[in-house]
């Protein structure tokens, strides 16, 4: 049976940590271990977490040190084969490691991307079988070479615990962009299942949501583009127009998303930076437009 290390980092999140950490007990699969990483929280976060007491193990920081450490930190004293990620507001949906224990014993995969159900307020309480009754995968041979849409976040993602360490795992300087940065490291580490039908996290939206800071998010993308044009991400340059396409999406997102928010300066000087990835992004998905996307199986839980 494959043994799965969860991974929850959290910050000042005693609104929702409770609701997140039983979401991770509450998953009826047998060989896992929950790992959660309080990253100096000045609210009753920790205090909530202390009374959970074996059940989980707990890392408290002395001092804040972003969340891509404490993911890194949680990474480095996990025991299973597969790591799976949650940040301490989201939730994990009941048959998640179900599903990507079946999905590993067929497909033997490095990385799994998910798929996230977005919710507001309550809690929602899916069934499995409101997605339909056989899950719907697409096979890749590298994540870089992805032709379906996918959206990238910390809480929808499972690696092999030897890949995300060989990779360096998160890195510290980029957050937020951070899982945007990670699977362009993860971008040729082996096979890659995606996920299509069925979502096995529950994504909480509210208004602390690093989604709405834009003008970080264009100050982190602008250091993963550095990064693709210093040659520090792997493939080498006969891989580099894969890699363009790629980061060419994101690249093009926040561009328009700070242009939208009126800061204007920022996202010209964002696009002077970026403009040939987003080109290439532009044209490879026009490309697709005119070709068939990776096939689309099916696999029953």
């Amino acid at each position: 049976m494959t043994k799965f290390s969860l991974i929850i980092a959290c910050y000042k999140q005693e609104q929702f940590i409770r609701e997140t950490v039983d979401s991770a007990l509450a998953l009826p699969y047998p060989d896992k271990e929950i790992i959660v990483v309080d990253d100096a929280s000045p609210d009753r976060t920790a205090q909530i977490l202390e009374k959970y007491g074996g059940k989980i193990r707990l890392i408290k920081h002395e001092k804040n040190l972003g969340a891509n450490v404490g993911r890194n930190e949680g990474a480095a004293v996990a025991r299973g084969k597969y790591l799976v990620f949650l940040d301490g507001d989201d939730l994990y949906l009941p048959w998640a490691l179900d599903l990507y224990a079946r999905i590993i014993e067929l497909k033997k995969p490095k990385i799994i991307l998910c798929r996230l159900l977005f919710f507001q307020g309550h809690v929602p309480k899916p069934q499995f079988d409101d997605f339909g009754h056989f899950v719907e995968v697409a096979e890749y041979d590298a994540l870089m070479r992805k032709d379906h849409s996918y959206r990238g976040s910390a809480s929808a993602i499972v690696v092999d615990r030897e890949v995300f360490l060989k990779v360096g795992g998160f890195t510290k300087e980029i957050f937020p962009s951070d899982i945007d940065d990670l699977t362009i490291k993860l971008g040729y580490s082996g096979k890659t299942i995606h996920i299509l039908s069925h979502p096995t996290t529950a994504y909480r939206i509210h208004a602390n949501n690093t989604v709405h800071q834009v003008g970080r998010f264009v100050e982190t993308m602008s250091k993963v583009v550095r990064k693709e044009k210093n040659g520090e991400y792997p493939g080498g340059p006969s891989h580099r127009f894969e890699r363009y396409a790629y980061i060419g999406g994101p690249v093009y997102y926040w561009f328009t998303r700070a242009f939208g928010d009126g800061l204007y300066r920022r996202s010209l000087k964002f696009l002077a930076d970026g403009w040939s990835l987003m080109l290439v992004s532009i044209w490879s998905h026009l490309v697709l437009k005119f070709k068939h996307h990776r096939p689309i199986e099916s696999i029953e839980l």
